[in-house]
């Protein structure tokens, strides 16, 4: 009996009042109001030292190497010259980025693990989908969200890893793509108004 009545309790009710029908249900699971923690930085906030060096270089190599190609496919589409102008320069940094860590992480004997050069993700084949304006505004917002990713895990390298060469390099890609964010805020604002 008690087993019927739990049931009864947390599924779904029908009452029958004077001759209506109330339906109640069980209360929707309201949102969190913590946002879900990125797996990948859970996963570094775990590591320091040469761990976090390598879990790093091996984040960050896939990741400019996507960066890149999303660049390349959006340079294909975009109307604004100086949008078209700085994709060619973040394509060279972020290609000498990644010549860098490769070189950091053979001094060291180790693989690279995953690779993203030539990898078409989705990003790549939304840019590759989307023309003019529309291009544009999905562009410089996913390259802000990347690049707020980026500045995680370059602070966590800085904060906890060992190797100096990489924690310069990190040091740039916090400096740098904060400036880069703040540049491609207001572009959006100029061009398109929001």
């Amino acid at each position: 009996m008690r087993i019927r009545l739990a049931l009864a309790v947390t599924a779904i009710v029908i009452v029958t009042v004077a001759g209506s029908t109330l339906t109640l249900a069980a209360p929707s699971p309201r949102p969190s109001p913590t946002p879900t923690p990125n797996p990948t930085l859970a996963s570094l906030s775990r590591l320091a030292g040469r761990d976090l060096d390598f879990a790093v270089m091996r984040e960050f190599i896939p990741r400019f190497e996507e960066d890149i190609e999303i660049a390349y496919a959006a340079t294909l589409n975009a109307d604004h010259p100086p949008l078209l102008q700085w994709n060619q320069r973040l394509i060279e940094r972020k290609g000498a980025h990644v010549k860098r860590l490769l070189a950091f992480l053979k001094d060291a004997g180790a693989a690279p693990g995953r690779r993203g050069v030539g990898v078409v993700t989705p990003h790549v084949t939304q840019m590759r989908q989307l023309r003019g304006g529309q291009l544009e505004r999905r562009y410089m917002t996913l390259m802000i969200e990347r690049f707020e990713h980026n500045i995680a895990v370059a602070e966590a390298a800085v904060a906890r890893g060992a190797h100096a060469d990489l924690k310069t390099l990190a040091r740039d890609v916090t400096r740098i793509e904060q400036q880069e964010i703040a540049m491609l805020k207001k572009w959006y604002q100029e061009w398109y108004g929001r």
